[in-house]
Formats: C-alpha cells, sequence, structure tokens
C-alpha cells in the first residue's frame, strides 16, 4: 500500500503551515497556523493562564455547516492536550489553526467526518510543529473499518467506509496515551478492542520491553504513522540546515 505524502511550510504568511495526502483514501488536508496572535477581548475567548486553540476546518469548495462545526471541537480537544499553553507567552493569546481540504472525495451533507479525521489531525500536528508552536508530545492517527465479515481495513477508501459495519478514528500520544476514540456503527467490545489493538501497532509500531511506552525504532521507521511524523519533521529540519552541515 503506497503511503501517505507531507511537507512542512508551503504557505508563506503564516507562522507554519504543512500539507498532507492519504492516497488509500484521497483526501489531502492544507493547514495553517498563526500564533500566539492577538484574540478579540471577549469574556469567553480570552483565558488568563493559558493559550485558547482556535479550528476551523475549510470543506473545499463548499460553505462550512454543521459537520465542519462538529468535527472542529474534536479537533480543538484532542489539539488542546498536545500544546502547552501555559508556555511563556501563550496565556492570553490565541493558536488559531485553519484547515482547508483541497482533495479527495467531497463530504456530503450528514456524511460521517470520521474519514477525513486523520488527515485533518496529521495536517494540524505537522503545521503547529512548522509554526514552532511547543508541543509536549506529538500524535499519531489511523482509520479503521470493520467489514461484515469481521475484517479490519486500514484506512478504508469512502465507498468501503461507507459499506463497513463500524468506523473508528483513533489516535495515540508519543507517549502512549490514548488521545481520541471515535466511532460510528454497529460494534461489540471484542471488535472495538481488536481494533484498538491494530490501531496501537499502526499508530505507533511494536513497543520494545523495558521502553517505557516508546516505540521501537529502526530501519523501518515510517512502517508506523509515528515513525512517519518524526522522518517528515527530520527531512524538513535536515533540507533547512543543510546548508550549515555542509559548512561544518
Amino acid at each position: 500500500m503506497v503511503g501517505p505524502t507531507a511537507s512542512l511550510s508551503n504557505l508563506h504568511r503564516a507562522d507554519g503551515s504543512a500539507s498532507y495526502k492519504c492516497p488509500a483514501t484521497g483526501f489531502a488536508v492544507l493547514g495553517a497556523v498563526n500564533g500566539p496572535v492577538e484574540l478579540p477581548a471577549r469574556r469567553d475567548a480570552l483565558k488568563p493562564e493559558e493559550a485558547t486553540v482556535e479550528v476551523f476546518v475549510k470543506p473545499g469548495n463548499a460553505v462550512p455547516g454543521v459537520g465542519e462545526k462538529y468535527v472542529e471541537g474534536i479537533l480543538r480537544d484532542v489539539l488542546s492536550t498536545v500544546i502547552l499553553r501555559r508556555e511563556k507567552g501563550l496565556p492570553r493569546r490565541g493558536v488559531v489553526i485553519t484547515l482547508a481540504i483541497v482533495g479527495g472525495e467531497a463530504t456530503e451533507r450528514g456524511d460521517s467526518y470520521l474519514t477525513l479525521l486523520p488527515a485533518l489531525l496529521h495536517a494540524a500536528q505537522l503545521a503547529l510543529i512548522s509554526a514552532a508552536i511547543p508541543l509536549p508530545m506529538t500524535l499519531a492517527t489511523t482509520l479503521l473499518g470493520v467489514t461484515r465479515s469481521g475484517e479490519i481495513i486500514r484506512d478504508p477508501s469512502p465507498a468501503v467506509a461507507k459499506a463497513a459495519t463500524s468506523l473508528h478514528a483513533i489516535s495515540f500520544s508519543s507517549k502512549g496515551h490514548l488521545l481520541m476514540n471515535e466511532s460510528l456503527g454497529r460494534f461489540d467490545f471484542d471488535t472495538w478492542e481488536l481494533v484498538r489493538q491494530q490501531a496501537a501497532t499502526i499508530c505507533r509500531g511494536a513497543a520494545t520491553p523495558g521502553s517505557d511506552g516508546d516505540a521501537a525504532m529502526g530501519g523501518t521507521d515510517n512502517a508506523h504513522v509515528d515513525g512517519f511524523v518524526r522522518e517528515t519533521v527530520e527531512d524538513h529540519l535536515h533540507r533547512d540546515y543543510n546548508w550549515k552541515l555542509e559548512s561544518i
């Protein structure tokens, strides 16, 4: 299966930006981050001890609706856990994340946004890294679909996702914490446990004994999602500082 592709700092007028594309689902997302920025002086927006995270999802050429507002809430909750909102310079200010869906099958009104969550979260995270927003950990997300026969499919296409009996979008932190569990359809606990185990392997790889929850890192680093994120950032840093490395 062809893996995802990503790049950082695509936009020049944002503090940070990134693009992410998953060939399996066909979805491509362009993310931009501005922060820390001054927020409007609204009592419900300003927080005296931490930064406020704002997320906006732009669905291609369509006008944002109820579905986009719902997924914005999910993204805001997840991303707020991986941002050091009380770091110096962030309290009483905002981190604004804008995610534009620039490729893939259009999501119709009433359709589930679960199929888009991995691409949206990965684009947002890479854009945060590009903007140098302090993060205590990273996250990795995957989408799994369960067919009528009980087969678990990774990154199902929109057509396969519609025919699946259940869909599961699951995120793990780089420390092994379960950050997000969004499921749709009919399933039992045993099925969900199998999905969780497979999602953990896809997101973080096989954990080594005595590694304190850290996934094994080696020559197949990009075989799991967390490794792909690290490799993308390392490649970006290598390109940015290649001139300095050559001068040493």
